[in-house]
């Protein structure tokens, strides 16, 4: 087997992956959380049958047995001091800075209750044997002759929160699944391919995933997760992405495409170059997104902190003011101590504290099981005044694919006929105009017919051989510079479909072409790579051809970029293909693929060389194409790409085309970039919401509206520059408007950060690495109704936060003037306030469900 497609830029070998790297890239989301809840159930175990011996026997007075009181009191000491520990300790540690948190109010109630009970029981006659007590659950009506224990409220109080801690953090780590599973969806293992420079002998040896390397190979067989992201080598297969993107269609790969770490790949065989790993991957810059929203504060989160750090002071003055109050009123002292104990355990705000930070944390995992990332806590809060969103339109609201749109045949020409002979030639070639009208004839049930020869011109058109003649498809000027006539409809339709933005090409029918092509004077087809073109004695000679993958590009100008940069350097010469993202590189002069991608990086660009193929030579000569597969014979080899504009397994057949061509068009192909099946439902959501979507598009008006048309969007912003399209959600802003932007290119980032300013900035995640960085959300499926499935799930996670927070205000509001009435026990304060807290986390969690 051949390796020089696949010969690696380092040689790698088994040791050296023996060991994952020191940093785990993989963050340990919930792992502090779930230690927490475990200790917490230890505590509870521990002190929930000694509170609840307590509580029974103070209750129950046909079960005090002589000396039950010091029972109780023996049985209370591990649950006020190890049970309690957390509460206290986290109050040290407040009071040591000055400063109070809603554990102070804890601490202070269950040692409160404690030193009350300890001094009853030695000094105020409760101690004595024989002592019976009946349980009040309103504590004025005080028992005569003894003090009053409360031993056994101490205890609840603990258990009680104890037990609402321990659901609360179980909840939290409950919050974390959606996180935990993303991170761990990635592969365990990797075959790592090593080639021996001498032989191209390939060894393969499975080791972790972690230890992968740039630029190590790897395969993936069928029913395997890829595992870490890398560029395609060789083979085609059909990858699984819905665990990150959400959508269900598994999407084709083949050599030069990139593809992602975790997708499952369903049939064929690659073998994979890695580009990213660790920390670097999308899998691991996903996670810390999603960490980093679920640990970040909302505005509202800061507000509740600065009344909590308000509200515990002044709950301890009206615990104080409470126990004076009933004694300058006359109340006994027992009375007073009772009502001063059960406001500092009723005021405890755990519910204020839990109220944001467990529904941010449950919202944020359900919008990633969603596919939406959001970058912080802030971006909730500014969903909710949202009021217009602008929409890139190409890869946006369109597919950034074109698909065949309707087809006009010339007079006597049949439709069928005529696409079928179009789309036989364009079969061969790789231009997105191309392999839409080969979809389209495909989707309409049409066969191919066989060609026999073919070559590309680029910019103009292609022409093949079939067994009817020549068949050219192409622009209709150059038809007619050949001599081919296009009648007038057909000259109208392609005028009438360009001036509405799309693309068209004429289709003409040359019978003759076959049989003159090969005995008429001939003018040899520029850029033909199948038809072979002996060099002159001075002509510089191929030394290799590269298949490089370029990320980041959007447009054409973005590929006249990258060929104009490589063509700088001497004797390089690159063909780039914006529908693959890939460049073909053919050079005359040594040059290292390190100094190929620096050029593309410098430009802007992602250069990564993904094979390398030195030209094969016969008796001499080079190789058609500098490759090695020209007359030769020799097959491309895997992983290699075609020239620009022609597919593999293209006709081999030399063919040449005299300047004057006797022929007839016989059709005109629109092809148009596709609307978005979801397009049209997001836009009709979006309006439910109360927003106003607005198409802002680099293209023509024309093409823009009638995309807007297809999806029901009235406003259209069109021919917008990429700074043009910051200044317009500037100007909406300067309007007094709350703009969201949503794209996926370069050209939109400025945008989607002038709209992170004062609203959101929305990327896909299909788009470029430059767009998702400034973005505040990142939607991973391409699907525009994600778009308003994210506003409406922020929307509704606010809705929760404000529903807690109500509910925790309004149950302090009201709990706290019955403890001060005494009309409310320790103990039963202590139970309603664990309540409370569980409420408020189960309330929370129902955004599992959100959608």
């Amino acid at each position: 087997m051949s390796t020089d497609s696949v010969t690696p830029n380092r040689i790698t070998t088994a040791s050296s992956h023996e060991a994952p790297p020191a940093s785990d890239p993989t963050p340990q989301v919930g792992e502090g959380t779930h230690a927490h809840a475990a200790d917490l159930r230890r505590r509870l175990i521990v002190c929930a049958p000694l509170g609840i011996l307590a509580m029974i026997l103070s209750m129950v007075p046909a079960w005090q047995f002589t000396g039950w009181q010091w029972v109780v009191a023996v049985a209370s000491i591990p649950v006020v001091t190890w049970g309690a520990w957390p509460f206290h300790r986290a109050a040290f540690a407040a009071g040591r800075h000055g400063s109070t948190t809603m554990d102070t109010l804890v601490s202070l109630g269950v040692i409160s209750s404690t030193l009350w009970s300890w001094w009853a029981l030695l000094w105020g006659g409760a101690g004595m044997l024989g002592m019976r007590m009946h349980m009040s659950l309103i504590p004025r009506a005080a028992h005569a002759g003894h003090a009053e224990i409360y031993f056994e409220g101490a205890c609840m109080i603990v258990v009680f929160l104890l037990t609402g801690r321990y659901l609360e953090a179980r909840a939290r780590y409950r919050a974390g699944d959606a996180l935990r599973s993303l991170l761990r969806m990635g592969a365990k293992e990797a075959t790592l391919v090593s080639v021996d420079p001498a032989t191209g002998e390939r060894t393969e040896t499975v080791v972790p995933a972690s230890s992968l390397q740039v630029g190590d190979l790897f395969a993936v067989r069928p029913g395997e997760k890829v595992a870490t992201d890398g560029v395609i080598v060789e083979g085609s297969s059909a990858l699984d992405t819905s665990l990150l993107t959400g959508e269900s269609v598994p999407v084709d790969a083949a050599p030069g495409d990139t593809v992602t770490g975790a997708t499952v790949n369903t049939w064929g065989s690659l073998l994979v170059r890695a580009t990213r790993v660790g920390s670097d991957t999308t899998l691991a810059q996903i996670g810390r997104m999603v960490a980093e929203a679920q640990a970040g504060k909302a505005p509202v989160q800061r507000l509740a902190d600065q009344i909590s750090g308000v509200f515990v002071p002044i709950v301890i003055a009206v615990s104080l003011l409470t126990l004076g109050g009933w004694l300058l009123a006359g109340g006994s002292v027992q009375a007073a101590f009772t009502a001063a104990v059960a406001v500092l355990v009723v005021a405890c705000p755990c519910a204020l504290g839990l109220a944001t930070p467990t529904a941010i944390l449950v919202g944020s995992g359900r919008a990633s099981q969603l596919g939406i990332l959001i970058k912080n806590a802030e971006i909730l809060e500014q969903t909710r005044s949202i009021d217009t969103m602008l929409l890139d339109k190409t890869g946006t609201v369109t597919t950034g694919v074109m698909s065949l749109e309707s087809v006009a045949v010339a007079p006597g020409a049949g439709e069928a006929s005529a696409l079928s002979l179009a789309a036989s030639v364009e079969s061969h070639s790789e231009h997105p105009v191309a392999r839409a009208i080969t979809s389209g004839a495909a989707d309409r049930g049409l066969s191919l017919v066989p060609v026999t020869a073919f070559a590309n011109r680029p910019g103009l058109g292609v022409v093949g051989i079939t067994s009817q003649g020549g068949v050219l498809v192409g622009r209709p000027s150059w038809l007619a510079s050949l001599g081919i006539d296009v009648p007038t409809s057909l000259l109208d339709a392609v005028r009438e479909a360009e001036a509405s933005g799309a693309s068209a090409v004429v289709a003409a029918l040359a019978p003759q072409l076959g049989q003159v092509a090969t005995t008429e004077a001939v003018t040899p087809m520029p850029e033909a790579h199948t038809h072979v073109v002996l060099p002159g004695p001075d002509a510089k000679l191929p030394l290799a051809t590269l298949t490089m993958s370029v990320g980041g590009m959007t447009c054409a100008s973005c590929v006249s970029r990258v060929e104009r940069k490589l063509g700088k350097l001497d004797g390089v010469k690159a063909e780039v293909n914006l529908a693959t993202e890939s460049a073909r590189i053919t050079l005359t002069a040594p040059h290292s693929d390190e100094e190929l991608e620096a050029v593309v990086n410098a430009a802007g660009y992602s250069g990564t060389v993904t094979s390398r193929s030195e030209a094969a030579t016969a008796d001499g000569a080079p190789a058609a194409g500098g490759s090695a597969s020209g007359d030769t014979g020799t097959p491309t080899q895997p992983g290699t790409t075609p020239g620009a504009g022609e597919r593999e397994g293209a006709p081999t057949s030399s063919l040449v085309i005299p300047e004057h061509v006797e022929g007839r068009a016989i059709a005109a192909l629109v092809v148009r970039d596709t609307v978005k099946d979801s397009s049209a439902d997001a836009i009709a959501q979006l309006r439910e919401l109360g927003i106003e979507p607005i198409l802002l598009t680099g293209d023509n008006e024309a093409a823009a509206r009638h995309v807007a048309d297809q999806v029901g969007i009235e406003r259209v912003i069109a021919g917008v520059l990429p700074d043009g399209k910051r200044d317009t959600v500037a100007d909406l802003q300067a309007e007094g408007r709350t703009v969201a932007m949503v794209g996926d290119g370069v050209n939109d980032a400025a945008a989607l950060a002038q709209a992170s300013a004062k609203g959101l900035g929305i990327a896909m995640g299909s788009g470029t690495d430059v767009a998702i960085e400034v973005a505040d959300m990142t939607l991973m499926n391409s699907s525009l109704t994600s778009a308003a499935t994210a506003i409406r799930v922020s929307r509704r996670t606010l809705r929760i936060i404000k529903e807690n927070l109500f509910w925790a205000f309004f149950y302090n509001v009201l709990m706290v003037p019955l403890a001060i009435a005494g009309l409310l026990s320790p103990m039963l304060a202590s139970a309603a306030m664990a309540c409370s807290s569980v409420f408020v986390v189960l309330n929370s969690l129902r955004l599992r469900t959100a959608k």
